[in-house]
């Protein structure tokens, strides 16, 4: 039934296919067209030939002749203008017509390449049906196999209960041995616990005591410490202070020395300046007696 099912689709899609063939047939006739505008652009052709031989049979040419001469080649330049704009439309309709037609057969061929997408997809089910059908029936097999298993894993899960039950009442009959002798053996055990415990009560009660004379031991010791690093420690607060109040000396010192130095330096430093001025003025003195010399040389003489 799924099969029928498929190639109906099939035909279905072909018959739809012709139908858009048969659509896309070219609905102007180009060869018709161009014989009309043949026949048109003629028949003013041969009109304007008519009258141009019926003025080559007059002698005399009148000014109205000549007009009429150039007219008729304004006439025959026009005629040329539509003829080549005609040839021109002619080309144009038939590009668009061939590219009318590409663009419908690229149509059918995507329509075509469609439809057999459209079936690649129906055999991809149909192989998927079949898979599922394959896998159905691996699968009731596979239950069938896995319910035999089951009924044997029962089976054995039957004798192990049997089995556990057996050795669980062997096991009870062993544990209650064991827990009488347990029982025995704890009661021992707790006699010889508190006994213990007695003996370490008094044992900690004697360190207890050696614990607390060792603290009032060491308190009194710390105490006596306290004192000897307090008195250390106001002994070095009043060497810190000495020491402290002789750096300020010092400093104070070394601040009055460069107070004095920086004096002392500044005095000299005028002390030389002055000297220079006295040697410039001196070097100024020199040059300008040399030159009233050189100026007068009755002087040097």
């Amino acid at each position: 039934m799924k099969k029928n099912k498929k190639k109906i689709i099939l035909n279905i899609n072909l018959k739809k296919l012709k139908k858009i063939k048969k659509k896309f047939i070219p609905q102007i006739n180009i060869s018709r067209l161009t014989k009309k505008i043949k026949a048109n652009l003629d028949l003013s052709y041969l009109k304007s030939k008519k009258n141009k031989k019926i003025k080559k049979l007059k002698n005399v040419k009148t000014t109205a002749q000549l007009r009429a001469k150039q007219k008729l080649k304004e006439q025959i330049l026009k005629q040329k203008k539509r003829e080549k704009l005609a040839k021109a439309q002619i080309v144009k309709a038939r590009n668009q017509e061939k590219q009318r037609l590409k663009d419908e057969e690229l149509k059918i061929k995507r329509q075509e390449l469609k439809i057999k997408e459209e079936e690649l997809k129906l055999k991809i089910a149909d192989q998927k049906l079949r898979e599922q059908g394959e896998q159905r029936l691996q699968d009731q097999e596979q239950r069938k196999k896995d319910e035999e298993k089951r009924i044997r894993l029962e089976q054995k899960r039957l004798r192990d209960v049997e089995h556990r039950i057996r050795e669980a009442s062997e096991k009870r009959v062993r544990d209650e041995s064991q827990r009488l002798r347990d029982e025995e053996k704890r009661i021992r055990d707790n006699e010889e616990r508190q006994r213990l415990e007695a003996d370490q009560r008094v044992k900690d009660e004697e360190q207890r005591k050696r614990d607390d004379e060792q603290r009032v031991r060491d308190e009194e010791e710390k105490r006596r410490l306290d004192v000897l690093q307090k008195i250390k420690d106001e002994e070095k607060q009043i060497k810190d202070d000495e020491t402290r109040k002789k750096n300020e000396i010092e400093q104070q010192k070394i601040r009055e020395w460069e107070v004095k130095f920086d004096e002392e330096r500044k005095k000299r430093d005028e002390e030389q300046y002055l000297m220079e001025e006295e040697l410039k003025e001196k070097e100024d003195e020199r040059r300008r007696k040399l030159d009233i010399n050189f100026k007068n040389p009755d002087k040097i003489n």
